[in-house]
C-alpha cells in the first residue's frame, strides 16, 4: 500500500499472481553396477559417454554397465548418474614413504578401490623455489604399460600451517591418489628446532679476513656499496635490513654476527615483534677451515620456524653472500625433514638431520679430486672439474664470467652443475642429471622399469669417498601396492576389485546413502536401470527387482527391467512363450505400473568380437530420445523407435510370439525392414486380464512428470492465507502448466475442458481441512492412449449386377 504525502502521481507495481511452473526434467536415467574404477557407492552424473569413461575407466570384464551406459548415450540419452558397486572386499592401493632417517612420513592411497591403483606411480622432487622446504609430487596412473592420466602438484609442504600442506593439498586437489600423514608421525618431535638461512659463501679462514670481507662489501674504497637485505621470519612481512650506518665493521666474526642480530631484529621486529633470529659466523674445519654466516628462526616466535631471504631493491648484500635460496644459499626450514625422499639417486648435501656437513665437505675438495663417474653398468664417464688456474684450488673457488657479485667463491654450485651437464650430454646414456635447488645432484633414468635403480654410482678420485658417502640410490618411482622396491617406501598394500555386489549392495542403507539410496542426494532421476553382473546368479538378480521398484515408486521414478536369462532355452529360442506364467512371476514381486521389462537382449560388436547385453540401457536411450523429439506422452515404441548401435538381437520373434507376450504386458523388440525397433509400451500393470489404467508406458510416465512438476512448482503456496484469493492463484498458475502441456498435443480432446481440469476451491478444501492448514487441489487429465492395434477394414465392391 502507497502511503501519500504529498499531491501528485504515486506508483505501485502489484504481482500478477502468475507463479511459472517448470515442467521437470523426463529421463535423467540411473545406472548400479561394477567398474573398474571410480567413486563406490555414490552417484556421479555423467553428460556423455567420455564422462564415464574418465570416471569409470574400462569396461569391468563382469560387469555389463559400461554397455548399458554406453548404449544409453548411443539412442539419445544425454544426462544419467552412475553409482559403482562392490562387496566389501575392495580396497585401495596403498603405500608409505618414507623420509632420509626412515621413518614413515606420507601414506598414499588411491582415490577409489580396485585393481586398477596398482598402476598408480609417484615421482618426488625437490626442484621448487624453496628446495630446503618443499617437494613437488607427481602422480601418474599406468593402465598396460602406457601413462594415461598425470597430475603434478608443486611446492607442497609439511608444516600443517602451510597453504599448500601436503595431505589435505593433494587430497583435496588430486583425482588419483589421498595422502595422510602416516598414524606414527608426530610433526612437533622433528630433528631441526629451528629453520635457517645459510650465506654459502666462504668469508675466509680467520676473523681478519670475515672484517675485511664485511668491510669491502658495506664500506669500499671504491664502487657500488653493498649493505642491504630482505627478510622474513616464519611467513612475516619481508623487513629490509639496511647496514649502511655500520661505519666500522667489528673486528670478530662473533662480534659481526652480533651486530647483524641486531639490526636484524630491529627490522623484523619493527613489522612483528614476536619474530626474532639468531646469527652466528662459524667455522668449519672440513670447508678449508672457512667461516660462514647463518640466521637462524626463534622457535618461540613461530611455529614455522623458517627464515627467508630476498635481495634488496638496491644497494644489495645477499647476492654478494649467496644468502638466500634464490642466490646459492641455502634454507632450511623446520619440519622439512618429514619431507618424502626424491624418487631416483641423489647426491644430497644435507646430513639428514638439517645439516650441512656433507655440503662443507664437498667445499673442501680439490679440484682435481673427483675424475670420473661411473653409473651402473655404463662405461664410466670421465669429469673436468678444474675451473680454476691450479688443480690444486679448492672447490669453492669458481670461474664465473665476469666480476662475481660473490667475489669468485660460488664454485661448488659450479662443479655440481658441471657433473650434472656431463651425465645429461653423455652420448647413448640412458640417464640425465639435474640440480634440485643449488645443490642437489639428482641422477635420474631417463626410461626403465618403475624400480630402475642403478646396480651403483660411483666417483673416483682421491675425493671420491666424499661424494660416495652423499649418494643416496633409490627407485625410478614409487609404486602404490607391492610392485615397488625402493628401500624409502613400506607397507605396500594391493587395490582390489572385490567380488561380486550382493543383494545388500544393491538394496543399501538408507542411512550411510548407500546402494539405491545413493540417489537420494540426487535432485531428480527417472529411469532406473540395473545392467546384469556376470557372476551374479539370476535368481538373486531377480529379486532386486522389487526393492528397485519400491524405491523407484518413493522418487516419482520408472523401473526398467532386463530380460531373465531363463526366457530364452539352451537352443536360443523364447522359453518364454510356452512358459508365459514366468512374466506373472516377475509381475508379482514389482511395483507393477512403476517398471516395464523390455525382451530379448541385444548383441553388440565389442571390438570386433559379438556381445550380448540387456536391453533397457538402449531403451532408456531411446526414451530420452522420444521424449525430446516429440514428448514423455508419446510411446518409445513404432517404426521410429529404433535401436541405434546395435548389431542385433538375441531372438528374432514372430508376429504370434510377441501377440503372446504383448497381451502379457511384456515388450518385445524385433527386427523389421527398418532395423531395429521397440515394439511395445506397456507396464508390468499391463496384461489384458488387469484392465488396469496405468496399462501404458507414456500414460504412468505423463503422469510422473506432472506429478512432480506440480509438487516442486507449487511450493509456494506453504504457508500463504487459505482461502478464495490463494485458490484463485492455484488455479491459474495450474491451470497455465496443464493448458501448456494441452497445446503440445499432450492430452485428448479439441478443448481445454475436454482435455484437463483443475479444480481448487471451498468444495475441495472444506472449513475442517482449513483448520488442519490444507489445500486440496484436484487435477485431471485425458491421457493419449498409443494405437497399439490399428483395424483396417476392406471391402470389395461388387460391381455392376446389370
Amino acid at each position: 500500500m502507497v502511503q501519500v504525502s504529498y499531491p501528485g502521481v504515486y506508483i505501485q507495481e502489484k504481482s500478477s499472481g502468475v507463479r511459472t511452473i517448470t515442467g521437470v526434467a523426463t529421463s535423467i536415467a540411473a545406472f548400479f553396477g561394477r567398474a573398474t574404477t571410480g567413486p563406490l557407492r555414490s552417484a556421479v552424473r555423467c553428460l556423455g559417454y567420455p564422462d564415464f569413461v574418465r570416471t569409470f575407466g574400462a569396461p569391468h570384464p563382469q560387469s555389463e554397465l559400461a554397455w548399458a551406459v554406453r548404449q544409453f548415450f548411443d539412442n539419445g540419452g544425454t544426462d544419467c548418474y552412475v553409482v559403482r558397486l562392490a562387496n566389501a572386499a575392495a580396497r585401495r592401493a596403498e603405500v608409505t614413504l618414507g623420509n632420509d632417517a626412515g621413518t614413515p612420513v606420507l601414506r598414499a592411497r588411491a582415490k577409489v578401490e580396485g585393481l586398477w591403483g596398482n598402476g598408480l606411480r609417484l615421482e618426488v622432487d625437490y626442484a621448487t623455489p624453496n628446495p630446503g622446504e618443499t617437494f613437488n609430487l607427481r602422480v601418474l596412473l599406468e593402465t598396460g604399460g602406457t601413462v594415461t592420466a598425470s597430475e603434478t602438484h608443486v611446492n607442497l609442504s609439511m608444516d600443517p600451517a602451510a597453504a599448500r600442506f601436503a595431505p589435505s593439498f593433494v587430497s583435496q586437489g588430486s583425482t588419483l591418489i589421498d595422502i595422510e600423514l602416516d598414524a606414527g608421525l608426530d610433526l612437533n618431535a622433528g630433528l631441526m628446532a629451528a629453520g635457517y638461512s645459510e650465506a654459502r659463501r666462504p668469508l675466509g679462514g680467520n676473523d681478519a679476513a670475515v672484517q675485511t670481507v664485511f668491510d669491502d662489501l658495506i664500506n669500499p674504497a671504491a664502487g657500488t656499496r653493498r649493505h642491504s637485505f630482505e627478510l622474513s621470519v616464519d611467513g612475516s612481512a619481508w623487513a629490509l635490513v639496511n647496514l649502511s650506518t655500520l661505519a666500522a665493521v667489528p673486528a670478530t666474526a662473533a662480534a659481526i654476527a652480533t651486530e647483524l642480530q641486531t639490526r636484524i631484529n630491529a627490522a623484523v621486529g619493527a613489522l612483528v615483534p614476536a619474530r626474532q633470529v639468531a646469527v652466528a659466523i662459524t667455522q668449519d674445519a672440513a670447508a678449508d677451515n672457512q667461516f660462514f654466516l647463518r640466521i637462524t628462526a626463534n622457535t618461540a616466535g613461530g611455529d614455522n620456524a623458517a627464515v627467508r631471504v630476498r635481495r634488496a631493491a638496491s644497494n644489495d648484500l645477499a647476492a654478494s653472500l649467496l644468502l638466500g635460496a634464490d642466490n646459492g644459499g641455502v634454507e632450511i626450514a623446520r619440519r622439512s625433514e618429514f619431507r618424502p625422499v626424491p624418487s631416483g639417486s641423489l647426491l644430497r648435501f644435507e646430513d639428514g638431520a638439517g645439516g650441512l656437513a656433507r655440503l662443507n665437505d664437498f667445499t673442501g675438495l680439490a679440484q682435481d679430486a673427483i675424475t670420473q663417474i661411473t653409473i651402473g653398468a655404463e662405461p664410466p664417464l670421465a669429469l673436468n672439474l678444474q675451473t680454476t688456474a691450479a688443480p690444486t684450488d679448492l672447490w669453492y673457488l669458481d670461474a664465473r664470467p665476469g666480476d662475481s657479485p660473490s667475489g669468485h667463491l660460488d664454485g661448488v654450485r659450479e662443479k655440481l652443475q658441471r657433473i650434472a651437464s656431463a651425465i645429461s650430454a653423455a652420448p647413448g646414456s640412458r640417464y640425465r642429471a639435474e640440480l634440485q635447488g643449488s645443490y642437489q645432484l639428482a641422477i635420474l633414468a631417463k626410461d626403465g622399469t618403475l624400480n630402475e635403480t642403478p646396480a651403483a654410482i660411483a666417483f673416483s678420485g682421491a675425493g671420491a669417498a666424499t661424494l660416495n658417502a652423499a649418494l643416496q640410490l633409490n627407485t625410478r618411482q614409487y609404486a602404490l601396492g607391492t610392485a615397488g622396491t625402493s628401500t624409502f617406501a613400506s607397507g605396500g598394500q594391493d587395490g582390489n576389485d572385490g567380488g561380486m555386489p550382493d543383494f545388500a549392495d544393491y538394496v543399501g542403507d538408507p542411512v550411510q546413502k548407500t546402494g539405491f539410496f545413493a540417489l537420494d542426494t540426487v535432485d531428480i532421476f527417472n529411469l532406473m536401470i540395473l545392467p546384469a553382473d556376470l557372476e551374479m546368479p539370476d535368481a538373486t538378480r531377480q529379486q532386486l527387482w522389487g526393492p528397485a521398484s519400491i524405491y523407484c515408486a518413493a522418487r516419482r521414478a520408472f523401473l526398467l527391467i532386463d530380460p531373465p536369462a531363463n526366457w530364452v532355452d539352451a537352443a536360443g529360442l523364447p522359453a518364454i512363450v510356452q512358459n508365459s506364467s514366468q512374466v506373472n512371476d516377475l509381475r508379482a514381486t514389482v511395483v507393477k505400473d512403476h517398471a516395464a521389462v523390455f525382451f530379448p537382449r541385444l548383441r553388440f560388436n565389442d571390438r570386433g568380437t559379438i556381445r550380448s547385453a540387456g536391453p533397457t540401457g538402449a531403451i532408456a536411450g531411446l526414451i530420452a530420445r522420444t521424449d525430446a523429439s516429440r514428448g514423455v506422452w508419446k510411446a518409445p515404441a513404432g517404426t521410429e523407435a529404433d535401436l541405434r548401435g546395435i548389431a542385433g538381437l538375441e531372438v528374432k520373434l514372430t508376429d504370434l510370439e510377441n501377440g503372446v507376450l504383448n497381451k502379457l504386458g511384456a515388450n518385445c523388440l524385433r527386427v523389421f525392414p527398418s532395423g531395429f525397433v521397440n515394439w511395445g509400451a506397456r507396464t508390468l500393470d499391463g496384461s489384458d486380464d488387469l484392465g488396469s489404467e496405468w496399462k501404458y508406458i507414456p500414460i504412468r510416465r505423463l503422469a510422473l512428470f506432472i506429478e512432480e512438476s506440480l509438487f516442486r512448482g507449487t511450493q509456494w503456496v506453504v504457508f500463504e492465507p487459505n482461502d478464495e484469493p490463494l485458490w484463485a492463484k492455484i488455479r491459474l498458475n495450474v491451470g497455465v502448466f496443464m493448458n501448456g502441456l494441452f497445446r503440445q498435443g499432450a492430452f485428448q480432446g479439441s478443448t481445454p475442458d475436454q482435455a484437463y481440469f483443475v479444480k481448487c476451491d471451498a468444495e475441495t478444501t472444506t472449513q475442517a481441512d482449513r483448520n488442519l492448514g490444507i489445500v486440496n487441489i484436484e487435477v485431471g487429465f485425458a491421457p493419449l492412449k498409443p494405437a497399439e492395434f490399428v483395424v483396417i477394414t476392406i471391402q470389395q465392391i461388387a460391381g455392376d449386377l446389370q
